[in-house]
């Protein structure tokens, strides 16, 4: 007969075993659950009573085996792991054996939608989920990656436009974290067969941050995205802050003061559009104008200014938001994107009309936004009548300012520079070695790159003759219009930025 003593030190040595470092001290504490010797496909499991099954199937997936249970009370169980050294660790170094297969990419698993939501619920997962969504905020992260992989979850997050690891949680945290999330974001959790979308609002060191979150089915289980919104802050940021060169800021603002046209700013996905165009609109909300917006979402409050959020599931998109604006009397409108050949037939029209119409536009250069227009269908005759300006935009890591220096070029790098049609660098670069306020990145903050193309009576009729593109782009440097790159030169010079980063954005098409 096994003494008090020897199934204490059994429980000890169990709790720091590997059977047992396969799972979150946490969790084995939470379920009072403790795996304590595995035999061929059996793996014995102390325990109080009959394992719930969602517990019995998480020890299953991780350890590949049959679980056995062997009576122990639940106090002397979580006392042993409480003793355990590891008792602090968290989550991020747990591993687990993969689950994939047709079941894990069609979400067959066998947890009630009761199942899923207890777990949900459970205090080890809220945990995690809120720490990593302070972490997130507190860390100025853009976008949180949760992704299902064969040994668990890979968490990830966007900073200054770059994903970074930051941690791996175990399969037993798999079904629990993803379900918090979903139930957060309003999403049916039991669907993991086709993408869904949500929302939900937290709050975090008392700031309102809204969140989006996307899913998708993969093959090891779902992955979610959740782009992190501060709804509280303001989004009317200066071009001075941005980064943006002075000629080009006042070039810009006397486009933004006049009281009809087009206005386009271009640029991919996380380029910092809309934050330009907010900061644009600043000098415009005024109390004798009216702006209004029509946005997807509305990512920052204005003061003064109408903002419309989309609701495509309601019928409310771009096109007829625009139509609604426009018996409204609006001064100013922002359409947050031209999406199709409808949105963008009536923001021309509206610009004919004696509206100031700013939007954005998905293009690698500025000269590009006269071709995808027509693309989408709006006559050059019109498009050159209307449009007045275009803004092409990149954003870049600046170096951290805790630990840049500046050292020598080398002779490749001054040459790259010469070739590119730059103006000749400093003898010298700023570079960060990495530190704990850059994360050991060496860069903190981003700026803007940008090429401004103003519509000249030239460049209209060049256009509407129907002028090839790359005609068009020969005219527009001929007349000394810097390109992105060469923009990116400018700030490597002022010690802003470094020349990897500055070739990491500009890719060889953006215009030059």
């Amino acid at each position: 007969m096994t003494s008090p003593e020897q199934s204490a030190r059994a429980l000890r040595d169990a709790a720091t075993g590997a059977l047992a470092l396969r799972f979150p001290a946490r969790w084995l504490e939470e379920h009072a659950v403790l795996p304590l010797a595995r035999e061929g496909d059996v793996v014995t499991v102390a325990a109080e009573g009959a394992l719930p099954s969602l517990v019995d199937d998480a020890l299953g997936r991780t350890l590949q085996a049959r679980m056995v249970m062997v009576p122990f009370s639940a106090a002397d169980i979580r006392a042993a792991l409480v003793a355990s050294p590891r008792a602090s660790a968290t989550p991020a170094s747990v591993g687990a054996s993969p689950t994939s297969g047709p079941d894990a990419l069609h979400g067959d698993r066998t947890e009630s939608l009761d199942d899923l939501r207890a777990l949900a619920s459970r205090e080890p997962v809220v945990q995690v989920v809120n720490a990593l969504l302070t972490e997130a905020v507190r860390s100025g992260a853009s976008d949180l990656h949760v992704e299902s992989t064969p040994g668990g979850l890979r968490v990830r997050m966007r900073r200054d436009g770059v994903l970074h690891d930051v941690q791996q949680l175990g399969m037993p945290f798999q079904a629990g974290v993803m379900s918090r999330l979903k139930v957060m974001a309003g999403l049916d959790i039991a669907e993991r067969r086709v993408p869904q979308d949500g929302r939900a609002r937290v709050s975090i060191d008392a700031r309102d941050i809204d969140v989006r979150v996307a899913t998708l089915p993969a093959l090891h289980g779902e992955s979610l995205v959740l782009r992190l919104l501060d709804s509280g802050a303001s989004g009317a940021r200066s071009m001075t802050d941005l980064g943006i060169a002075p000629d080009t800021q006042h070039a810009w603002s006397q486009l933004v003061a006049r009281t009809a046209g087009l206005l386009l700013v271009t640029g991919p996905t996380g380029s910092g559009k809309t934050t330009t165009l907010y900061a644009s609109l600043a000098a415009r909300s005024t109390p004798g104008v009216k702006v209004v917006t029509v946005e997807d979402p509305v990512e920052y409050r204005l003061d003064g200014v109408v903002q419309l959020p989309v609701n495509v599931k309601a019928g409310f998109g771009f096109a007829n938001a625009l139509r609604a604006i426009l018996r409204n009397d609006p001064d100013v409108i922002l359409v947050g994107e031209m999406r199709d050949a409808e949105t963008a037939d009536i923001a021309v029209q509206a610009a004919l009309t004696g509206h100031l119409v700013l939007s954005t536009l998905h293009t690698t250069d500025a000269t590009g936004a006269l071709a995808r227009m027509t693309e989408m269908g709006v006559p050059p005759y019109l498009l050159a009548a209307t449009l007045q300006g275009v803004l092409a935009q990149r954003l870049i890591r600046l170096s951290c300012p805790q630990c840049a220096t500046w050292r020598p070029l080398t002779p490749e790098e001054q040459a790259l520079a010469h070739d590119e049609g730059a103006a000749p660098l400093a003898t010298q670069v700023r570079e960060g070695r990495g530190c704990d306020s850059c994360a050991q990145t060496g860069y903190r903050g981003r700026g803007a790159l940008t090429e401004l193309l103003v519509l000249d009576d030239a460049l209209r009729a060049a256009f509407s003759a129907g002028a090839s593109l790359d005609a068009l782009r020969a005219r527009v440097r001929a007349d000394g219009v810097p390109s992105l790159l060469q923009d990116g030169w400018r700030a490597v010079r002022e010690g802003r930025t470094t020349i990897a980063e500055v070739l990491r954005v500009v890719s060889e098409d953006d215009g030059r």
